[in-house]
């Protein structure tokens, strides 16, 4: 009995010790937090990045993600700016709309869709529910970030929503 009763004081010393850490702790610090969260791609004060944005909203089976993206539209593979940036919609009633316009998320088709703008051309985006107002302004937030990247202007076929 003695064996026991001085294995579970060790046990509770231990685990206050480990409790103790937790709570009082130094919860540190990064000095370069966008090597972590995906650079310009943070919008507003959630830290979260479009493509999660993107990946938990639209690449839900049947809509813009892999094998076969509606509207020919992958919104959830790697380098989605170069599908959505400067590309028309594939929408032919739509095409004179610009998915992305960098720097420009007032005239940008994609966040027009999100917010369900009057007289845009097809429904709002996604179908299935809503942005909120912190997932809303990641894509804002991006669409503003593209500005300072020249060179992303994209004249491919594969874009549009």
């Amino acid at each position: 009995m003695i064996w026991g009763d001085r294995h579970n004081t060790m046990r509770r010393l231990i685990l206050s010790i480990f409790s103790a850490l937790l709570l009082f702790g130094c919860p540190g610090g990064l000095n370069n937090p966008e090597d972590f969260t995906g650079g310009g791609n943070i919008g507003g004060s959630t830290g979260r990045t479009v493509e999660a944005v993107f990946e938990e909203s639209c690449g839900i089976a049947g809509c813009h993600a892999p094998p076969a993206p509606a509207a020919g539209l992958d919104l959830v593979s790697a380098d989605v700016a170069s599908r959505t940036v400067g590309v028309s919609s594939s929408n032919p009633d739509c095409a004179s709309d610009i998915t992305v316009v960098p720097g420009d998320p007032d005239e940008s088709y994609m966040l027009r869709k999100i917010l369900n703008d009057p007289g845009i051309c097809g429904g709002q985006m996604p179908v299935l529910t809503i942005l909120d107002a912190e997932d809303t302004d990641v894509v804002r937030q991006w669409i503003m970030s593209l500005a300072a990247a020249p060179g992303m202007i994209n004249e491919g076929p594969d874009g549009g929503i």
